[in-house]
């Protein structure tokens, strides 16, 4: 039983920031396809929708649990996770997967509200932290990466799934903050993309998150400022669309990731841009509809994908932890 315990704490340390990653790929693909509901004339979504919101809000319970549980049994492991900048970037995808629960759930769970104001100010003061670090540290080029947008520009999350909550200055802030920092991030990142060696291959459908603050800034825009029209969301999503469709075209080069948690990067841009294309498919025509409907299908295939690498990395661990303790054991017990 010691053993085991001891294993236990010790994998307990080593829960990686990537995990957040999917507690949002769940949600954003939920979120989205309760949206398509009406535009596509498919009630049975609904259900679906709400069930992807319920297993988001499951993992996102268990991912915060192990990483308080991590930062109480080794403080100095989540300092490191924090200096690590794609690291510390993987932190927000939690803040902003309890924004679309709480924001998508409102209307049938009252407390949503409030678990959107309490992300929504998470957020805002890990940003301000992050913004410090990357004022003050000395970063190389090759930290870089798409994964950068997630704490800048996500907190534009905010803005888009606002539940009507609260005086409407604060979402628009969020927006404000976020469409900043994604402006001036962009030819950063781009610049890293293109000029510096390429991304790791194992992180290459992180590349999708690009498209994320297109999608963002567009749902922000139709939930917080519905008055600017149609044509300025649709521009912004056109952009994102596009960014998608160039690396679905790489799609040998993405692929060549193989099965990695990283996948998980690629559901909620996807499933943002599809989720904005339907919210102005009334107004936008069959094309906005189509393209929509066609991201959301991409984005349930990007899901089963990290669905399943997160499957083998789980039985993977298992496998390796269950065979180190049976050889500690068969060690006390004399073998060899």
């Amino acid at each position: 039983m010691a053993l085991s315990i001891r294993g236990a704490g010790a994998l307990l340390v080593r829960i990686p920031t990537a995990l957040f990653p999917i507690a949002l790929g769940l949600a954003g693909l939920g979120g989205a396809i309760r949206i398509a509901v009406q535009p596509l004339s498919l009630d049975l979504l609904s259900g679906l929708g709400f069930g992807l919101l319920i297993a988001a809000s499951i993992v996102l319970a268990l991912d915060v649990v192990l990483y308080l549980v991590k930062l109480m049994r080794d403080r100095q492991a989540v300092a490191d996770d924090i200096s690590m900048a794609t690291r510390a970037n993987l932190l927000a995808p939690g803040f902003m997967a309890a924004m679309v629960i709480g924001g998508t759930l409102t209307p049938l769970w009252p407390s949503g509200q409030v678990l959107w104001l309490v992300a929504s100010v998470g957020h805002l003061i890990m940003l301000f932290g992050f913004v410090g670090l990357w004022l003050t540290h000395d970063y190389a080029p090759s930290d870089l990466n798409p994964t950068w947008f997630l704490p800048a520009a996500g907190i534009m999350t905010s803005a888009m799934t606002w539940p009507n909550y609260g005086p409407i200055a604060f979402p628009i802030l969020t927006l404000g903050i976020g469409a900043m920092l994604w402006l001036m991030l962009v030819p950063l990142v781009f610049r890293r993309l293109v000029f510096e060696p390429a991304v790791a291959p194992e992180l290459r459908p992180t590349l999708f998150i690009i498209a994320a603050p297109f999608g963002l800034l567009a749902g922000a825009l139709l939930t917080v400022l519905p008055n600017v029209g149609w044509h300025g969301p649709f521009l912004l999503l056109s952009g994102g669309a596009f960014f998608i469709l160039a690396l679905v075209l790489q799609i040998r080069f993405v692929f060549g990731a193989g099965m990695t948690l990283s996948w998980w990067a690629t559901t909620f841009p996807v499933a943002t841009v599809a989720a904005g294309l339907l919210r102005v498919s009334d107004v936008a025509g069959a094309f906005a509809l189509y393209a929509g409907a066609a991201l959301l299908l991409l984005a349930c295939l990007t899901t089963t994908i990290a669905f399943i690498a997160t499957i083998r990395a789980a039985w993977c661990t298992c496998a390796k932890t269950v065979s180190r303790t049976e050889a500690q054991i068969e060690a006390m017990q004399g073998g060899h």
